[in-house]
Parts: structure tokens; C-alpha cells; sequence
């Protein structure tokens, strides 16, 4: 137990790793599948409802179903092996009753077992069924037989829609856009049969046949009139999608000459709801992925938005709610779901573009929103390197196409709600019409029925999709857990940041369907709850003392940097489009990223020589410093930071920096010389400067999106961007860490 009024520190110095159940055996642990793959609230279920109640703590599972894995074992040519009653797949958790039947982990049936599965692929000879992958990897994948598709397997289809109003054409960024793609059209995802296309927009549709019939070279047609049906704006199909291996040379003019053609457009407004209609019609028959890239708020019917601008041009108060101003966007998203579409939303704007209803596109179909505030190739250096990192990830990542995804559990457990970019067809049933690595779901469970009978209860998540080879493939992922009617080993055995990643996603929900106060509240109220069930055995002092088991010391500090993120911050300091952005963060990213923004990483640097762990990396060997608070009292103006916020990264350099600590790691004299702000680090060569490097190389290469790097001094104009994050410590309207943990004691007594 730590009592936290008495503990100072409780930030882990070095990454929280995932706690284990220590009533699960060794060899069981080791058979689940990766905790950054699936993970659960609680380590240990409990046994009722109402000990679940007791506990105050909430129960849901977090997944990360198409993340990259280092190894991945890959079944090929074999019967699927699964339950006959539940449908769940043969997993390392059921029961051989000998040779010819196995129970099922799940809902406890007896199953036959089919001859071929005594049969090793790796010894090649027949014998233990215990030896099969299935058996013994909590995480495997299938090559689907044609009982699994609905259709042939399309081609993967790339369709991108470019914003190129004078506005766009401002920001710098289709020059940008054209380079990455050009040097990334060999990476593209696919086959043979992938086929890409690209509409432009502004307040007209321009269309561009690549076909090979027009003397090597492309051909553009405008539409102007959008009063019409979106089948009517497509001029010949046929050409405006073609197969990027048979069309590659002019793929490539079109693109080399893109950003000409616009360069001197003076056309000010946006028909991306046109064109999102049009390219739905491009897709229907296939399905595929739309990449929309915009720099403003579209003011052009259909999908217009309002751009809160009064009669003199001046841009009004934007709206102090995130509720989507108009259907049109999740009702085209819908559509586009049930024709195995994803839209992709790459957000570039400098004033407000109602990310509020514009995600909607992406959400229900889904697809997933990029946000690059102020983006400009020139005066916003660190959003174009984030873009264009964010970019060539993007073009050479997996993906998969029209896939379903079902989460099975015993049948006293319910699933009751889903968390995510994507359609719910059913209550345990997603529907994802593209699904990318980077993407993660939240799902809230229930308990129904007493799990009495229960010594473990298994949890599978099973992931139906088209890789862009053309193969119908099922991935499995399976976790099991122990049941206990004992409410301390449940909160001791608690994952902390699961339930902090599960809150936030209810109260992303919460914020939207009622307020954000509300959401803030319940976040207050979370904390409350959960360290007064803690208390329950301390009573005699719980007055002068905050007692909590080790495994949920971190949720009072988590809670109140969640009420005082961007997502959840009061009043009107937010923007609303940033607000509305990682709101969707919340319900859309997983866990170990989602922990970085709530509460980001900060490292001391200018002790990395002599306060750091010191880990073998390749050849090399790594220095890492310990995090520490993230409070004032842990900045010194003699001291150097590394805040990482999981996007962002701010280097932090305090007043009275030594010379020694400017010159080897700047190449400066003196801290005056250094710039205000800088957005790269120069590689020396000396000790200080390659471990600050390799730190840094190491931050940046361990997630999959982009970083921009912010370089700051203390008397930079900027440093609100790195104290802001001092979560820790009081602000104007919320109490500091020390103040909310008394006010959570202060609630417990009365």
C-alpha cells in the first residue's frame, strides 16, 4: 500500500510497465497475448457483480488488434479449428480431453478435434495436439478459405482528394504531398491490380483521367455546376482509377506537374462535401480508402460548415460546443461503411474548420483524422516535419481491408459498448471497412451472472480482413484471466493506465452527449470512488492517511492531468478544433500513446551523464533519464528538459544553463547565443551530444507517428507550450496535485 498524502513521488522513474496477475502460472502468462496487443482494466475478475461494484473500478477491454508484431505466427492450409456452440477459434486456454475432443476456454463446450490437427507443420509428423501454434501463441493469424468472404478479394484502392484553394496553395503543402507520394508509390500496399486516382477541389470538381490514352500524358476536367447528383459529375471512370503498375509513368507526370497547375489559384472556397459524394461513387463497387487533405472549412453545398464570419469579414467567437453542427458528414461516413470505404482526414488549417463534424467522416467508416494546427511549409517548420513523417508512414503501413472485428467473452460477461473509429453492426461486432496499425478500440463489459464456477475467464478478439495481397486473413488474439471473490488481490492487481485509457474514452463520449463539465466531473468522481472502496479496510484511519494499493497510486495524479488536458481543459483557453482533436485521441489511440499526452514524459537532461539507466541498444549503448513530476519544483533554470507529449517534443533550456552544457551540445558559447526557438539539435562529436541524440532517436523511432521537435529557451515567447504541461502544480481554475488529493480525502470522510 502507498499513502499518498505521505508520498512525494510516484511517477515511475522509468516506463510503467503492464502489471501481471500473480495468480495466473507463469506458462499462462507467457501464452496470452501481449498486453500492448489486448489488455483488461483488471488483472483478476471479479466474481459478482457487486464485488465489481464494491470496487469502483470500471471493467473493459482495451485493444490494439493490427498493430505491428515482430513475429507473428501465420497458419496456412489447415482447418480452422473452432467451437461449434460460442464460434470462438482453438486457443492456447481450452482443454484437451484427449486426442478427439477439447473444451472450449469460452463458453465450456466439448468439441471434436479434426484429425489434421494432430498433425505438427514444423516437425512434420503426427502426434501431441498441444505442440499445433494454435495451442500455444496467444496471438496467431489465419489464411482465410473462401467460407470467409462475402466477395472476391478487391484490388486495394487509393483514391486522394486534394484541397487546392488559395489557401492550400498558401500553406506550401502540395509540393510536400506530391514529393513523399512520388517517392513512396513503390511502397504503396498492394498488387498487380492496386489501382490509385486523385480529385482536386476548390469551389469546382477537377478530375484527372491517367489512363494511357492520351499521348503519355494526363488529362483534366473541370466541373463547376454541383447542383447535380454525384453520378452525374463522372465523366469517364473508367480513367480516373487506374492500375498503378500499368499507369506508372503518369502517375508520376501528373504529379511532378501538380503543384504548377494550382500555383497561381485564386479560388478562395471549398466543395469537399462534392467531392467526398463523387468519390464515393468512385468506390462503391470495390471499396477502398479516401485520403482528403483540407485547409479550410468547407463553405460550398453540399457539406457546407459555418465559417462564423461576421458581415464586416471578420471571423466571430467559434462555438464553445463540440456537437457536430451538421448530419451530413456521419451520414456519408455511414454510407460509405456500408460499401467498405474509409475516409482518411488530413487536417492542415490555420483558422477553425469544425473538426467537431468533420471527423465524422471518419469516424463511422473507420478511418482516422491527422491535425496539423497552422501548418505552413515556411513560418510552421515543426507541423510540416510531423506532416510529412505522419505522411510517408502512412502511404507504406499495412492495411487491411473490409474487416469485421468480434470481441467473445464467457456468457456472463457482456459487451456493452464500443470505443473507436468504425460501425457497430452489432453489440459484440465492428465493422471496419479499412483497418491500420496505429488504431485502437476501448469496449465496456459487464458482469451478468456470477463467474462463481469460474476459475478463469478468457477473453478473444478476432480480427476478419483483405490484406492489400488480395488474401482473406483472421487474426486472433486471446486473453485469459483469473476470477476472484477477494476485493483487495482485485485493486492490487488493477492496470492503472487501462482504466486510465478506459475513462477517457467514457468521458470523451460523456463530453459529447452531455457536457464537458460533466465529463470532468465524473473524471473528479472516478478518483473519489475508487480510493474510498481502497479505504474500506482503513477505516480507523482514513482521516489522516490516503491509503492505495501500489497498482492504483497513479489514478488520483492521472485523473487530474486528464481534467486539465486540452481534451478536457475548463473554460474557453482551448480551441475548439483542438479540443475536438484529441477528444478523438482519446477514443482512438492506444494506451502507451494516449498515457504520453494525458501525462507526458519529462527528463532531465543535463544529468544524462550522470543520472540514467543505461540500456544495450544494438552496439550501442542507450541513456535514459528518469522522468520526474511534471512540476515546477523538478524545473531549474541550471537545468536542460526533454518534455515528450507523444506529437511533440520540447527541448527545454533553462536561463542559467552552463557554458560547458551550450557548447557541447549547441556548438554555441553562451546561452544568449542560443535562438529563442529552434526546431533541430545539431550531432556533435562528444559524449554529452551523442547521448542527448541516441535519446532522443530512441523516443522518436519507438511510436509510429510523427514528432515535431521544439527546441525553446526559458525566455522564449513560445514557453507557455512547455509549462503548460506542468500538470502537477495549481493553475487558475484547477487545483494542484497536492490540493486535489486533499480533496479527494476531504470527499471520502464527509
Amino acid at each position: 500500500m502507498v499513502d499518498l498524502l505521505k508520498e512525494k513521488t510516484v511517477v515511475n522513474p522509468y516506463a510503467e510497465e503492464p502489471p501481471m496477475s500473480p495468480l495466473l502460472s507463469e506458462e499462462n502468462q507467457q501464452m496470452n497475448c501481449s498486453p500492448e496487443v489486448m489488455r483488461c482494466s483488471l488483472n483478476i475478475i471479479p466474481q459478482t457483480k457487486d464485488i465489481l461494484n464494491k470496487s469502483r473500478l470500471p471493467l473493459g477491454i482495451l485493444i490494439h488488434p493490427f498493430k505491428d508484431l515482430e513475429s507473428l505466427s501465420v497458419i496456412q492450409g489447415t482447418k480452422i479449428v473452432r467451437c461449434d456452440s460460442c464460434k470462438s477459434y482453438i486457443n492456447p486456454f481450452i482443454t484437451f480431453l484427449d486426442n478427439t475432443r477439447w473444451r472450449c476456454s469460452i463458453c465450456s463446450r466439448v468439441n471434436d478435434l479434426p484429425q489434421e490437427f494432430l498433425f505438427d507443420p514444423i516437425t512434420k509428423t503426427y502426434g501431441d495436439p498441444s505442440r499445433r501454434p494454435e495451442v500455444r501463441f496467444g496471438t496467431v493469424e489465419y489464411t482465410a478459405t473462401a467460407d470467409y468472404m462475402a466477395r472476391p478479394p478487391q484490388p486495394a484502392m487509393y483514391l486522394f482528394l486534394l484541397d487546392v484553394s488559395h489557401n492550400a496553395i498558401q500553406t506550401g503543402y502540395l509540393s510536400s504531398f506530391c514529393d513523399i507520394l512520388l517517392e513512396n508509390l513503390n511502397g504503396l500496399p498492394g498488387d498487380a491490380r492496386t489501382k490509385i486516382g486523385f480529385l482536386t477541389y476548390d469551389s469546382r470538381i477537377h478530375y484527372y483521367d491517367l489512363s494511357d490514352r492520351h499521348n503519355g500524358t494526363f488529362r483534366i476536367m473541370i466541373v463547376s455546376d454541383l447542383d447535380n447528383k454525384p453520378e452525374d459529375f463522372l465523366p469517364m471512370p473508367d480513367g480516373l482509377m487506374v492500375t498503378l503498375c500499368e499507369c506508372r509513368s503518369i502517375v508520376e507526370i501528373f504529379l511532378n506537374e501538380l503543384p504548377k497547375i494550382y500555383q497561381n489559384n485564386n479560388e478562395t472556397d471549398s466543395a469537399l462535401g462534392s467531392a467526398l459524394q463523387i468519390a464515393g461513387k468512385l468506390l462503391d463497387q470495390t471499396g477502398g480508402r479516401i485520403t482528403v487533405i483540407q485547409t479550410r472549412i468547407p463553405n460550398i453545398n453540399p457539406g457546407a460548415l459555418n465559417e462564423f464570419i461576421n458581415t464586416g469579414g471578420q471571423i466571430t467567437k467559434e462555438p464553445i460546443t463540440i456537437v457536430p453542427t451538421s448530419d451530413f458528414y456521419k451520414k456519408l461516413s455511414l454510407d460509405f461503411a456500408s460499401v467498405q470505404i474509409a475516409c482518411d482526414l488530413f487536417l492542415l488549417n490555420s483558422h477553425y474548420i469544425d473538426l467537431a463534424t468533420l471527423s465524422g467522416i471518419a469516424k463511422y467508416s473507420g478511418g482516422e483524422i491527422k491535425y496539423y494546427p497552422g501548418y505552413h511549409s515556411i513560418q510552421k517548420p515543426h507541423e510540416v516535419e510531423r506532416f510529412e513523417n505522419d505522411f510517408r508512414r502512412y502511404l507504406q503501413r499495412k492495411i487491411g481491408f473490409e474487416a469485421v472485428m468480434r470481441l467473445r467473452s464467457p456468457p456472463a460477461l457482456t459487451i456493452h459498448t464500443f470505443h473507436g473509429n468504425g460501425f457497430v453492426r452489432s453489440v459484440d461486432l465492428l465493422v471496419l471497412p479499412n483497418i491500420n496499425p496505429d488504431a485502437a478500440f476501448g469496449m465496456q463489459v459487464n458482469i451478468e451472472d456470477s463467474l462463481i464456477h469460474y476459475t478463469s475467464v478468457t477473453f478473444q478478439a478476432a480480427l476478419l480482413y483483405t490484406s492489400s495481397k488480395g488474401e482473406r486473413r483472421i487474426r486472433v488474439h486471446t486473453l485469459s484471466l483469473p476470477v476472484s471473490s477477494n476485493l483487495t488481490e482485485i485493486c492490487s492487481n488493477a492496470d492503472q493506465e487501462a482504466i486510465v485509457s478506459l475513462v477517457a474514452k467514457m468521458a470523451a463520449d460523456r463530453s459529447i452527449t452531455s457536457s464537458i463539465q460533466e465529463a470532468r466531473d465524473a473524471m473528479s468522481n472516478v478518483a473519489c470512488d475508487i480510493l474510498k472502496a481502497c479505504l474500506s479496510n482503513n477505516l480507523s484511519n482514513r482521516a489522516f492517511s490516503l491509503l492505495v494499493p501500489y497498482s492504483l497510486r497513479l489514478i488520483p495524479l492521472y485523473m487530474l492531468s486528464m481534467i486539465k488536458s486540452t481534451a478536457f481543459r475548463a473554460g474557453s483557453a482551448p480551441r475548439l478544433d483542438d479540443r475536438a482533436y484529441y477528444l478523438d485521441l482519446c477514443k482512438t489511440l492506444p494506451t502507451q500513446y494516449l498515457m504520453q499526452i494525458l501525462y507526458p514524459d519529462l527528463y532531465p537532461i543535463h544529468t544524462i551523464e550522470d543520472k540514467s539507466q543505461i540500456i544495450q541498444d544494438g552496439e550501442d549503448e542507450l541513456h535514459i533519464p528518469q522522468r520526474v513530476h511534471l512540476s515546477y519544483q523538478n524545473i531549474d533554470s541550471h537545468g536542460a528538459y526533454i518534455l515528450d507529449t507523444s506529437e511533440y517534443i520540447y527541448v527545454y533550456i533553462g536561463k542559467a544553463i552552463s557554458d560547458h552544457f551550450v557548447q557541447n551540445v549547441f556548438n554555441l558559447g553562451t546561452f544568449s547565443a542560443l535562438p529563442l526557438d529552434s526546431y533541430s539539435l545539431p550531432e556533435l562529436e562528444n559524449p554529452l551530444s551523442m547521448k542527448i541524440h541516441n535519446f532522443l532517436s530512441y523516443l522518436i523511432q519507438s511510436r509510429p507517428h510523427g514528432i515535431a521537435l521544439h527546441i525553446m529557451r526559458e525566455d522564449s515567447s513560445n514557453r507557455h507550450l512547455f509549462t503548460r504541461h506542468l500538470v502537477d502544480d495549481k493553475s487558475e481554475s484547477t487545483m494542484s496535485y497536492v490540493e486535489f488529493l486533499r480533496y479527494i480525502r476531504e470527499q471520502i470522510v464527509k
